[in-house]
């Protein structure tokens, strides 16, 4: 019982991330382009620390990038309406997304310059 909760778990863990691919444009570059960027930190890191932060920071990308598309589509089946804190959740949803790829350009950049 506990291992076929487990199963169905990582089954719709995974029928989201494809559902994310299959409509979120932003989701589908930021996908492709780690699949090529965690590989690279295995060359780019000179250290375990380095290739955990260059990798770590490439997924927190999708971390935040699939949070920010279910609280747009849980606030989209509420309700299409304009409506201010609407807007503002995902004013804030995309800051969180924005913070995030700031964090992934200052941790690459630091890691290859230095």
């Amino acid at each position: 019982m506990f291992l076929k909760k487990i199963y169905a778990a990582f089954i719709n863990s995974f029928q989201g991330i494809f559902r994310a691919l299959k409509e979120e444009f932003a989701f589908k570059i930021e996908f492709f382009l780690s699949v090529f960027l965690i590989p690279a930190s295995f060359f780019i890191g000179n250290n375990a620390l380095e290739i955990i932060l260059l990798s770590g920071s490439t997924l927190f990308i999708l971390l935040v990038e699939l949070i920010n598309t279910s609280l747009e589509t849980t606030l989209d089946r509420i309700g299409l309406e304009e409506n201010d804190l609407t807007k503002y959740a995902k004013d804030l949803g995309s800051g969180a997304v924005l913070i995030s790829l700031i964090l992934w350009l200052v941790t690459w950049s630091l890691i290859v310059i230095y």
